[in-house]
């Protein structure tokens, strides 16, 4: 099997001054709501009752006018106040996953950044926080190239790559099939294992490499854990969290280590609950060694 995914863990390293991105700057300590924060004077001594650690310098990921314009809710709750929009940003934008500026959209962050998914998985503030500290001095890509981004409707998707020509091709192939298509309603539970179906010469897998215990070994279905961890990398960036999801005993060589979703059958399985209001639907295509798992509204 070939390697195909190169990657470094961030240090998550600093803090600076939070403002606002248009002018004027407007300093805001991130204190406790019940305290009183003052900004340290010219000559450095110690008037705040925040330390640096405590202020972010939030302008990498926000701009007050972008904010207001692209979310209409918030014009008539929030109101074109750059303050109130910026703490309402920091305080629930960021959980919902809002996009705070047009340099910055968060599901570009984390589908070009597979490293920070296996990492902070559906802790969505904290790639905010990454990209302020690290992924903008990286030069991490933090947009989608034109043409490139999620189609209308898509919660989450991810691709990984397979060879053909392994054994193992027949039962990703077969696994993405028997779950392209299904729907989950608001609410609903869904089962990896258990929609695959057993894993069986009689139902259509065959012997492939697969992990036990931290070794190489052969199995009936050897494989299906790739389009298993290529759904929980679709679920991490729809931002649907795993009710039950297992690492592998050793690294698989198609997501990062995190990211892997093991499947033992009647003992390890990739679960989660549809948290959204309405259906939602898995699609996936398998052509020419190009696994693609999509999760798309359904309603």
């Amino acid at each position: 099997m070939k390697h195909n995914l190169h990657f470094t863990l961030p240090v998550l390293t600093g803090a600076v001054v939070l403002s606002l991105s248009t002018a004027p700057l407007l300093p805001v300590i991130a204190a406790p709501a019940d305290s009183q924060a003052a900004v340290s004077d010219t000559t450095g001594s110690a008037s705040s009752t925040a330390s640096a650690s405590q202020i972010t310098d939030y302008s990498a990921v926000f701009d007050a006018d972008y904010y207001y314009q692209t979310y209409p809710d918030l014009q008539a709750s929030v109101g074109n106040d750059p303050a109130a929009l910026l703490s309402h940003f920091i305080k629930t934008g960021m959980k919902e996953g809002r996009n705070g500026n047009a340099q910055f959209n968060l599901k570009a962050y984390m589908y070009q950044n597979p490293d920070l998914m296996a990492i902070y998985g559906t802790d969505l503030p904290s790639y905010y926080r990454h990209y302020i500290t690290n992924g903008k001095a990286e030069n991490r890509k933090a947009i989608f190239d034109v043409g490139k981004g999620l189609a209308e409707g898509v919660l989450g998707s991810y691709t990984t790559t397979f060879d053909t020509t392994e054994d193992r091709a027949t039962n990703v192939t077969l696994s993405a099939s028997r779950i392209n298509g299904l729907v989950i309603p608001a609410g609903g539970r869904f089962s990896y294992s258990t929609s695959v179906g057993t894993r069986t010469t009689a139902n259509g897998y065959v012997e492939a490499p697969s992990y036990a215990s931290g070794r190489v070994v052969t199995s009936v279905g050897g494989g299906i854990c790739q389009v298993s961890s290529t759904l929980y990398a679709a679920m991490v960036v729809a931002d649907i969290p795993a009710t039950s999801h297992y690492l592998h005993s050793l690294p698989v060589d198609y997501v990062p280590r995190g990211l892997d979703a093991a499947i033992v059958e009647g003992y390890k399985d990739l679960t989660f609950v549809n948290p959204f209001s309405y259906p939602i639907m898995l699609q996936t295509s398998t052509n020419n060694g190009v696994l693609t798992v999509s999760i798309v509204k359904a309603g």
